[in-house]
């Protein structure tokens, strides 16, 4: 069986590519997705690419001439995501009037890619609901309606029936999501899709690294297979085009495969990558409270992390964290963390 592409989409890698039963189920999916133009989820874990399911259905709709727009919510702190998604207004000391243009009118005439939607707080929930119902929203203050003409497509690495359950996503808003819904199958699920994935990733290394010529061995392959990928796509596109750039000899062996390493980095490398992309726009902010409001976000990730790797026991989530167990009932009641 050929390899599966869709077609007529933003031609960069990685393409949406496979042979497995879901894939091809996800292909038929994105092109009645295309031709509705209506809102839209998108769920899967994380490294599934949901962003590029966003594009397949950009790049296939009547839209495709127009803008595609992402904002992370995850990736930003909760004060500065109105002033993207809505932009803002502000009086400069020289009395002048200073605007920042908003994602949504941004995305006009295209689509609006909100990616981890259960970051959002309820207010731009209700904010987007409205724009949902009305087709129109007021983007800054004693500023008049505007219409954007916009497709609007969420997606989540969460489950969402446990957001909604404990109150961070509206059941109206969930309701409108999951009218239209994808659901991104792990890679381990889809075991088919391995081996045209790795070559794929193998061939774009090749080309970009200028590497010479690669191959994988038997054993290689055969490990490619049995690893459970919990990162999926990501990790083992990361993966490929690392053991191609490490290895020694045209052939790839299990050894040059390094899986325990791929995608190390510093927590500082980290938490450079994440802030450098949204500082300047909370300095141009007032009264942003930048310092506690990072480290808020910083903590509430982290405390919420290591509940869900402990499942919730929170003895041992004390210590992995190296604080009292008070202390971590206090954070847990101060961030509303749902255990």
């Amino acid at each position: 069986m050929e390899f599966y592409v869709v077609k007529d989409m933003l031609t960069q890698p990685p393409h949406i590519m496979g042979k497995s039963p879901k894939i091809l189920q996800i292909f038929r999916e994105i092109k009645k997705i295309a031709a509705k133009n209506d809102m839209c989820l998108i769920s899967g874990e994380n490294g599934t690419y949901k962003e590029l399911v966003a594009k397949a259905i950009h790049y296939n709709s009547p839209r495709n001439k127009g803008p595609f727009i992402t904002i992370n919510f995850a990736s930003m702190p909760k004060k500065l995501a109105e002033a993207e998604l809505f932009g803002y207004e502000k009086s400069t000391s020289a009395g002048m009037k200073e605007k920042r243009i908003s994602k949504m009118e941004e995305a006009h005439g295209g689509t609006l890619f909100l990616d981890e939607i259960t970051e959002m707080n309820i207010s731009l929930q209700e904010k987007i609901l409205k724009f949902y119902n009305d087709k129109e929203i007021s983007l800054r203050k004693e500023s008049p309606s505007i219409l954007p003409d916009v497709m609007i497509i969420g997606a989540t690495s969460k489950n969402m029936k446990e957001v909604v359950s404990n109150g961070e996503i509206k059941k109206e808003f969930y309701n409108i999501l999951n009218g239209v819904h994808i659901k991104i199958p792990p890679l381990r699920e889809r075991k088919e899709d391995i081996m045209p994935l790795a070559k794929y990733f193998l061939e774009e290394a090749i080309k970009k690294f200028e590497t010479g010529p690669k191959e994988l061995s038997k054993e290689a392959k055969d490990f490619l297979l049995k690893y459970a990928w919990p990162c999926n796509m990501r990790e083992l596109e990361n993966t490929i085009k690392r053991a191609a750039i490490l290895s020694n000899s045209p052939v790839i062996n299990k050894k040059d495969l390094l899986i325990e390493d791929v995608g190390s980095c510093s927590i500082k490398e980290f938490l450079e990558e994440k802030l450098k992309r949204y500082l300047k726009e909370m300095t141009q902010l007032e009264n942003c409270n930048l310092y506690d409001t990072v480290l808020s976000e910083v903590e509430r990730s982290l405390i919420t992390i290591v509940l869900k790797e402990t499942r919730g026991n929170q003895f041992r989530a004390a210590k992995t964290l190296g604080i009292n167990r008070n202390t971590l009932r206090a954070k847990i009641n101060e961030y509303k963390i749902s255990i």
